[in-house]
């Protein structure tokens, strides 16, 4: 007797899930902490459904890789791991999948933690998840370091020339050291109150287009892991923090 439509679909369903719980038990038995761990298997759009059990079941972090491939459509892991970033309210530890195997934290090595800010309040919302990061793995293995980048006005014309006869060439130079010194006052600032709560902390103050120098940074600078606000402003033209977060998370 052929399946009507409604019971192919949960039969469907049904060997889905079955298959998907396979899976998890599997992967849990590798787990050298596997006692500690469980596996749940949810259905629904993979986003949402991931959304609604991290908020009902009060998860403290998730864990998600930014790229790979699942389901029967075959969807890109990298959008549901975007909409995930953009609408959870809880902290995720996002990796990409090419990223090295080796665990951002080794026991009895520094751990060096990059926290680029704006300025903003909204983008200091992080520091509160850096001092428990630091608490968690002792403040003696962790090294933060407070990054602003210098982003240059974006309409020059707007200010040049200056009052005081300087060259082009002079006036960048002074508005160079004018910005630096700025993001400079502010970190210090910032630095001052983590070094009250006996936080390891150093200062980075680069030149450029905020997603550009914080890649750059992390290409010449050993960097074990990064903490930014996916909210946030920066910049004269007032652009969403956002933006920087997800061109650092693409090429990171």
């Amino acid at each position: 007797m052929p399946l009507v439509k409604d019971e192919f679909k949960s039969h469907i369903e049904s060997v889905a899930k079955s298959a998907a719980e396979d899976y998890v038990k599997r992967l849990i038995g590798r787990l050298k902490y596997r006692e500690r761990a469980y596996g749940k298997v949810v259905t629904g759009k993979a986003a949402d459904s991931i959304l609604d059990y991290a908020t009902e079941n009060k998860m403290d972090i998730m864990v998600m890789s930014s790229h790979g491939l699942s389901g029967i459509g075959r969807w890109v892991r990298g959008s549901v791991a975007d909409k995930v970033l953009h609408e959870s309210k809880i902290p995720i530890l996002r990796i990409r999948s090419s990223a090295p195997r080796s665990p951002f934290y080794i026991e009895g090595q520094k751990m060096t933690v990059l926290v680029p800010l704006d300025g903003s309040e909204l983008a200091e919302t992080v520091l509160d998840h850096v001092r428990g990061l630091t608490k968690q793995f002792g403040t003696q293995s962790v090294d933060i370091v407070l990054l602003r980048v210098c982003e240059m006005f974006s309409h020059p014309h707007h200010h040049y020339p200056p009052t005081m006869p300087l060259t082009w060439e002079e006036y960048l130079k002074y508005e160079t050291k004018r910005c630096k010194q700025i993001c400079l006052t502010y970190l210090s600032g910032v630095r001052k109150r983590l070094k009250k709560e006996g936080l390891n902390v150093r200062l980075g103050v680069p030149v450029g287009n905020p997603a550009e120098a914080i890649v750059e940074y992390v290409d010449k600078n050993p960097v074990s892991l990064i903490v930014l606000s996916t909210h946030g402003h920066t910049g004269v033209g007032q652009w969403a923090f956002a933006n920087v977060a997800n061109k650092v998370m693409r090429r990171t």
